[in-house]
């Protein structure tokens, strides 16, 4: 095998970061993307490469914003689609914005200036295990490719449409008015965090979701609603005392009118997720509605809840940290194979961005017979591949928030966000220091 020859499949934001890290470290390249031979697709409108599909946004520079520290580290680690962000930008304020058909110009131009990659204008609908691939297909997965990759693994491990809970800051919530404990005492422990709700509160929460304005839903979104999988809002039209049969039931829980339940989305359990919330609700009617209850009228969410056409696998039960595809136990012949972008549950442009980088890094020196160099605890990118592999049965796509970095756990929130920067930006100093002198 051609240790210095690999295959990308997927020619957006985080197929083309590792086709050209992958590149600067002397592979030759073949990179797949079917926009270039059948054009527009339901959500995208071009056939370039790199199309940026929702907002031109990718959100803030600041390094006391999570995206904004996220970013500092791919600038420091050499990231080319920044960098071609930086020279396709508009004004936007705090935040990096570009100028949609200019940024994947100068991506197609990189990619095209490299020498070593070759650009295949066609869908990839075989997975060679003899050759070293990198899989970037995106949350638009084609059909195709996903039974290919459901053949691959020989498991159903493909979900189609991603119903998502918002996450609340730990620290954010008040914790006087809730109560940590299992309904009906069920388990050793008390692992739900609990936020009573009383009647008239209860009727405002009922009466405010049935009047709530949605997000409208793309054409390649719509489908029937299933029973099991409700948006809080459609449950709320179907009767006033709908929620307190369902997500919001007293039942086990004390003498209390409603319930919302609360469980720890993380080990540290920095963050907690709102148990069967999940919502095509507004982003800030989410934030509105949610903060009428008492326990979270001063929460920070680290996501916010939705309901959309996303097609991701299950990183945790079959992506190992470096995010190669370990199956070793059903097919041992599948050796090198990662996959990188929106189909590892990793949510947002930059997080894209950071997948494909960090996929290629690790496909490169393992391919050269080096062992992985993992990035120091601490920062952000190790701490949003570790929440996107490690263990975890309620696992859901998630975008890096300043929830998910490790921290003392005696820290005050005021000292929170300071010491989280602090840790990332000079652990990675420490990384690339070592790097150059190895």
């Amino acid at each position: 095998m051609d240790t210095l020859k690999a295959t990308v499949i997927g020619g957006g934001l985080a197929g083309c970061e590792a086709a050209l890290q992958l590149a600067c470290r002397g592979f030759k390249v073949d990179l797949y993307e079917m926009r270039k031979g059948v054009g527009k697709t339901p959500a995208h409108k071009t056939s370039n490469l790199a199309e940026l599909v929702c907002s031109n946004s990718f959100k803030g520079v600041q390094l006391t914003s999570a995206h904004g520290l996220l970013k500092n580290e791919l600038k420091m680690l050499g990231s080319f689609l920044l960098q071609a962000a930086e020279k396709a930008k508009v004004a936007a304020g705090e935040s990096l914005a570009v100028d949609r058909e200019l940024f994947s110009k100068e991506i197609e131009n990189a990619v095209a200036a490299s020498g070593k990659i070759t650009l295949y204008p066609e869908e990839c609908t075989e997975i060679n295990s003899e050759t070293p691939t990198l899989i970037a297909a995106g949350p638009l997965c084609s059909q195709a490719l996903a039974e290919k990759i459901k053949e691959l693994t020989g498991g159903e491990f493909l979900r189609f449409f991603d119903a998502v809970a918002p996450v609340i800051e730990s620290d954010s919530i008040d914790y006087s008015q809730a109560f940590a404990m299992n309904r009906h005492e069920k388990g050793e422990s008390a692992d739900f965090l609990n936020c009573p709700i009383d009647k008239e509160t209860y009727l405002e929460f009922v009466k405010r979701l049935q009047e709530a304005d949605c997000v409208e839903e793309k054409p390649f979104e719509k489908r029937e609603l299933f029973e099991g999988c409700l948006p809080i809002e459609e449950m709320a039209r179907r009767g006033e005392d709908t929620l307190r049969f369902g997500p919001m039931r007293p039942v086990g829980l004390g003498k209390h009118y409603a319930v919302i339940q609360l469980r720890a989305e993380n080990a540290q359990k920095t963050l907690y997720n709102m148990v069967g919330f999940q919502t095509r609700l507004k982003w800030n009617t989410q934030k509105e509605i949610f903060r009428l209850v008492p326990a979270l009228k001063n929460a920070e969410f680290a996501r916010l809840g939705c309901m959309h056409r996303n097609t991701f696998i299950e990183s945790p039960k079959f992506l190992d940290s470096t995010l190669k595809l370990n199956i070793s136990d059903k097919r041992p012949e599948v050796k090198n194979i990662w996959f990188a972008g929106q189909i590892t549950g990793a949510e947002g442009y930059t997080e894209a961005i950071a997948t494909g980088w960090y996929a290629a890094w690790n496909m490169a020196n393992s391919l050269k017979d080096k062992a992985p160099e993992p990035l120091p605890q601490g920062t952000c990118i190790r701490t949003l591949m570790e929440a996107i592999t490690a263990p975890n049965e309620n696992f859901q796509p998630m975008n890096f928030n300043f929830g998910l970095l490790p921290r003392p756990v005696d820290l005050r929130k005021s000292e929170k966000k300071n010491f989280l920067i602090e840790q990332a930006k000079k652990n990675l100093s420490i990384f690339l220091q070592c790097c150059q002198r190895n």
